[in-house]
């Protein structure tokens, strides 16, 4: 009996010890490091003369506290405009939040203004609002983290032992300087104020092209109903959006002229976007599933959401979300489409973010335009003319495309927009003896289209 009860005393013992973790086992893995945080809860106010105004108000409030963290209080007052411009005055302040976890502190109306008055907590998407500062050349400051002064000092050791190197390679720069603007743009923290400001502008009011992705395995009814649902969502959320009905027309007429003008070297989802003019598609892809049980029909959405530069075929952007199962009573199609646009409205705020930010930063290289000339047999006229635009301040780089003595397409980057690169074009046709005679003869969307007068 005594022998029996001394084990057991020692087993209670070591079981003690291991959960104080005093003693480990020694083929137990180390505990994983903590992963960094993307979501904060914060506290926000607002007030606005209705209450939907108030409550997004309230929500940027949070946000704006967020970016005081992140940048210095500082940083955030000495920026304040261009922080208006980029994040406080978006139309989309779900961008920056998890809106499923809004909870409701204060509700209030004040008497002699009639305002309303809205108090709450939210989670801020940190990853959001960092990638939104990086894209404008914000983040950095006060509140750098640990990690990014380790970074910093880093750099600074290699930025002194590389001096001398620099210096030797200044030269070498220089005289490779105009082999391409694009080459040697200036970072968008380095860009004018009013450049900046151009950019943000561009970005906030791109349009967006939704379309399923060419070689889906999905279900072709769900799919057009998912590229509704996301048209719905950039309608309601006042953002741009081409039609369905014109992406499918477009696809079954000019097929043929897709394969012959591109060889298929591009897709022809990225074709269809740069002919209806979008400045960024979003393909849907995923797989949508239901089940039945008794009277009720229950339904759930895994999908992913890619967006591309048109121009370029870059990726900008991917949000996968996958459903809880939705549940309907009137049919299984119908809690199939319940658990598609719950989908749908989660990955499209985060494709969205993705998209903008990478793209600001991509434009800081100039926003890219489409020039035709039409009527060009003096292919040296042209040569001299595209050098010369390439001379323009605002001018970052300038693609050849194809040529003919008919006509010439070239892709012009301009920091501005298409009333800038119309005054650029007559200024230098103006300078270029043969090219005086230079008239506008269409603009449509990102595209402008002149008669050389030759």
């Amino acid at each position: 009996m005594g022998r029996s009860f001394v084990p057991f005393l020692a087993a209670i013992a070591l079981l003690g010890l291991v959960s104080l973790g005093l003693v480990s086992c020694a083929g137990a893995p180390p505990a994983a490091p903590a992963k960094a945080a993307t979501e904060k809860v914060y506290e926000g106010a607002g007030r606005d003369e209705s209450l939907l105004g108030a409550m997004n108000k309230a929500k940027m409030d949070a946000v704006r506290k967020a970016v005081i963290e992140m940048i210095g209080t500082a940083n955030e007052r000495a920026n304040s405009d261009a922080l208006a411009d980029a994040i406080y005055n978006t139309k989309n302040p779900n961008a920056f939040v998890v809106s499923e976890s809004l909870k409701k502190l204060r509700t209030d109306r004040d008497a002699k203004t009639e305002e309303y008055l809205y108090e709450c907590s939210i989670a801020v998407r940190l990853d959001a609002v960092e990638a939104t500062l990086k894209a404008n050349g914000l983040f950095g400051g006060e509140a750098s983290t640990a990690e990014n002064k380790s970074a910093a000092a880093g750099s600074e050791s290699k930025t002194k032992t590389d001096a001398g190197a620099s210096k030797l390679d200044a030269g070498a720069s220089k005289v490779d300087a105009g082999a391409s603007k694009k080459d040697s743009a200036p970072a968008a923290s380095e860009l004018s104020a009013s450049e900046q400001k151009i950019i943000r502008n561009y970005v906030e009011h791109m349009t967006w092209m939704v379309y399923f992705a060419e070689k889906s395995a999905m279900d072709p009814f769900y799919a057009k109903a998912a590229v509704g649902i996301a048209n719905e969502y950039l309608a309601s959320n006042t953002m741009e959006a081409i039609d369905l009905d014109q992406i499918e027309k477009l696809k079954a007429d000019k097929q043929k002229v897709y394969e012959a003008e591109t060889g298929e070297s591009i897709s022809m989802v990225q074709w269809i976007a740069q002919k209806l003019n979008a400045d960024a598609y979003i393909e849907i892809d995923g797989v949508v599933s239901g089940e039945a049980a008794g009277k009720s029909y229950y339904g759930q959405a895994n999908i992913t959401l890619k967006a591309f530069e048109a121009s370029t075929g870059r990726l900008l952007g991917s949000a996968p979300w996958n459903s809880p199962k939705t549940m309907s009573t009137a049919s299984d199609q119908a809690a199939r489409i319940n658990a598609l646009q719950t989908s749908v409205y989660k990955a499209m705020p985060v494709a969205i973010s993705q998209a903008k930010a990478n793209m600001a930063v991509a434009l800081k290289d100039g926003i890219p335009y489409e020039l035709v000339l039409q009527k060009t047999p003096d292919g040296r006229l042209v040569s001299a003319f595209r050098k010369k635009l390439l001379e323009q301040e605002q001018v970052k780089n300038v693609r050849a495309g194809s040529q003919s003595a008919e006509e010439t397409r070239m892709q012009v980057f301009v920091v501005g927009t298409i009333d800038d690169l119309i005054d650029i074009v007559f200024d230098v046709s103006g300078k270029t003896p043969g090219l005086e005679g230079m008239k506008l003869v269409l603009q449509r969307g990102k595209s402008v289209t002149f008669n050389s007068g030759m």
